[in-house]
C-alpha cells in the first residue's frame, strides 16, 4: 500500500515516478503480448492469452486508479495520468484485435476464397478441414451428401429462408473429392464427348466442389439444365442467396465453362454482397483482392 502523500515536492515526484513506470511496464506488457502471440501455433492459446492479459491489465488499471486517487495532487495532475492510462488500454484494445485477426489468416484455409476452374489447379490431395453431412431434409431425395463444416448453417439457414418463403430449394450435388470427380468427369466424356464435356464439367482438381464449400441446387423438379434459371427458386436464390455468403461460380457469358444457374459457392457475406451490389462476378476480381476478405469469410 502507497503510503498517502501529505506534501513535499520529494513525494510527490517520487509517486509521479513511480506511476511513469509503470505505464512504462504496461505498455511493455502488451507490445510483448503482439509479439510473443505472432508466434502462437493455435487459436485456443491465443484466445487464453488474450483473455488472461485482458484480465491482469484490467485489475491493474483499477489499482492504478486508485492509487492515483490517494496521492495529494491537483485534479489536473490526476486527469492527465489518468488518461495515460487510458491511451494505454485503448492501444491494448487495438493490438488484440491486431492478433485476432493474425490468428484469422493464419488458420482460416487460403484455398477457400482462391479461383479454381478450368484454368486454376487444386492439388490432388486436397481435402477440406472438416466435412459434416448436410441434414437429409434439404438433399434431393434425401441422399447423403457433405459440406464444411463451417459452412453447413449457413447453408442450411437459407433453404430453411426459402421455405419460409414458399420456396423449395434442395441440394443436387455438394462436396466431391478428387476422385469423385474423375469418376464423374470419366461418366460425362463417354456420354457427351470430351469436347461437349469440358463445357460444362470440371476436370479433377478444377473443381470447386473439391473445396467443399459448393452446392449445386433446384427446386427438386428442373434438374440442372439451363430452364432452372426460369423457377421461382432461381429467382429466390438471385434475390437472396448472398445474404447467407452464396454467389453464383459461373453466370452467362463468363470465360470458364457454360452458364450454370445452379452453382453456387460459398465466400462468406462480406464479398457476396460485394459482388452482388455491384453486379460483379467473383472470377472478374483479381485474387488479391479477394484475398482481403479471407479473414472474414466466417463472420
Amino acid at each position: 500500500m502507497i503510503e498517502h502523500a501529505k506534501g513535499g515536492s520529494g513525494k510527490y515526484k517520487n509517486h509521479v515516478i513511480y506511476i511513469f513506470i509503470i505505464l512504462i511496464t504496461l505498455g511493455g506488457l502488451y507490445y510483448y503480448y503482439d509479439l510473443s502471440n505472432k508466434r502462437q501455433t493455435t487459436i485456443d492459446n491465443n484466445k487464453q492469452s488474450i483473455l488472461e492479459l485482458r484480465n491482469n491489465l484490467e485489475e491493474m488499471n483499477r489499482k492504478y486508479i486508485e492509487m492515483v486517487s490517494q496521492i495529494e495532487m491537483s485534479e489536473k495532475d490526476k486527469l492527465f495520468l489518468i488518461n495515460n492510462l487510458n491511451d494505454v488500454m485503448q492501444n491494448y484494445g487495438i493490438k488484440v484485435n491486431e492478433v485476432n485477426e493474425l490468428s484469422k489468416a493464419v488458420h482460416i484455409d487460403a484455398e477457400l476464397l482462391k479461383k479454381y476452374s478450368k484454368y486454376y489447379f487444386l492439388n490432388e490431395n486436397y481435402t477440406p478441414s472438416s466435412t459434416v453431412t448436410i441434414n437429409h431434409i434439404y438433399t434431393l431425395l434425401g441422399k447423403e451428401m457433405s459440406i464444411l463444416t463451417e459452412v453447413r448453417p449457413r447453408l442450411e439457414s437459407m433453404l430453411e429462408a426459402a421455405r419460409v418463403d414458399g420456396i423449395n430449394l434442395v441440394v443436387n450435388s455438394a462436396y466431391r473429392s478428387f476422385e469423385e470427380q474423375q469418376k464423374l468427369k470419366s461418366i460425362y466424356i463417354k456420354t457427351y464427348g470430351l469436347s461437349k464435356s469440358n463445357q460444362f464439367s470440371a476436370d479433377q482438381g478444377y473443381s470447386e466442389h473439391q473445396l467443399g464449400t459448393t452446392i449445386d441446387v433446384d427446386d427438386g423438379k428442373s434438374g440442372l439444365v439451363i430452364s432452372f434459371e426460369k423457377t421461382d427458386a432461381f429467382s429466390w436464390m438471385q434475390n437472396n442467396a448472398y445474404k447467407y455468403g452464396f454467389i453464383m461460380s459461373y453466370n452467362k457469358g463468363n470465360d470458364y465453362y457454360e452458364y450454370e444457374p445452379w452453382h453456387y459457392r460459398y465466400v462468406g457475406v462480406e464479398l457476396a454482397t460485394y459482388l452482388h451490389n455491384n453486379n460483379l462476378n467473383f472470377y472478374d476480381l483479381d485474387q488479391n483482392y479477394i484475398d482481403t476478405y479471407k479473414t472474414k469469410i466466417f463472420d
